[in-house]
C-alpha cells in the first residue's frame, strides 16, 4: 500500500443494500469457506438461493449487496479490486437460483470473502463508537469486545494504529463491527469508477506507533 491516508467506509451496514438470500451449508463450496478455505475451482460457482418462494429479482441489482452468502459484488467492482492487494480476502463467482434451488437468475455477480482481518481500532481515539446496550446497564461498564460504528460517520472518527501493513489495500477489524478499511489509493480507484456515493468514505485518523 502506498504511503497517505487510510479511509473507512460502512457500506456493509447499509440495510437497504440487503437482499433475502440463502445457502446450504452442506455443499462443498460452503464446506470449504467454513473451513477458512478459499473454495476450488471444481466447487465454482457458489450456490446462492432466494430466500422466500416469491422472490423473482426483476429489480435492478445493487453494485454491491449483503444477505445469506456474505458481500456480493458486480463485475465492474471486481474488475477495481482485482488490480489492488486483498491479502486473505478471495473473489469467486457465484450463480444465484430462485426458491425451487434449481432455476437460474440471469445476474452476473461474484462474492467477495475470506476476509484480511488487523485489529488497529484505537477505541480510546475514536468519536461516536457505540457499545452493546448492556453495557450502558453495569456499573464500571467494561468496554464492549465489539464496538458497532458511529450513527453519523464523519472524517477522522476512527481512530486507527497502523503497523506494516505490507502492502494491503483493505482490511477488516474484528473489533469494529461493518467497517471496512481501505488505502488511498483503491479509495480512489473506486471514486474514479463512479463509486464514491455508495462507499461513501471517511478519512481515519491515524496514531502513530512508536
Amino acid at each position: 500500500m502506498a504511503e497517505g491516508d487510510i479511509w473507512v467506509s460502512n457500506v456493509l451496514n447499509n440495510s437497504s443494500l440487503v437482499i433475502g438470500t440463502n445457502i446450504d451449508r452442506e455443499e462443498p463450496a460452503w464446506k470449504t469457506i467454513a473451513q477458512g478455505r478459499k473454495p476450488a475451482d471444481e466447487e465454482l460457482p457458489i450456490r446462492i438461493y432466494a430466500m422466500y418462494k416469491d422472490q423473482t429479482f426483476t429489480k435492478k441489482f445493487p453494485e454491491l449487496f449483503e444477505g445469506g452468502g456474505g458481500t456480493k459484488i458486480s463485475p465492474q467492482l471486481e474488475g477495481i479490486f482485482r488490480k489492488f492487494n486483498l491479502g486473505a480476502s478471495w473473489i469467486c463467482p457465484a450463480q444465484l437460483f430462485l426458491y425451487d434451488r434449481a432455476t437460474p437468475v440471469d445476474h452476473q455477480f461474484s462474492i467477495y470473502g475470506g476476509r484480511e482481518k488487523l485489529q488497529l481500532l484505537v477505541p480510546e481515539g475514536s468519536e461516536g463508537l457505540r457499545g452493546y446496550p448492556v453495557t450502558r446497564q453495569q456499573p464500571n461498564p467494561p468496554p464492549p469486545d465489539v464496538w458497532e460504528m458511529p450513527w453519523e460517520l464523519k472524517d477522522n472518527d476512527i481512530a486507527i494504529a497502523p503497523r506494516d501493513l505490507g502492502g494491503l489495500d483493505i482490511w477488516y477489524d474484528p473489533k469494529l463491527h461493518g467497517a471496512m478499511f481501505l488505502s488511498g489509493p483503491l479509495k480512489q480507484a473506486l471514486c474514479d469508477g463512479g463509486y464514491a456515493r455508495l462507499f461513501k468514505f471517511y478519512k481515519c485518523k491515524v496514531i502513530a506507533v512508536h
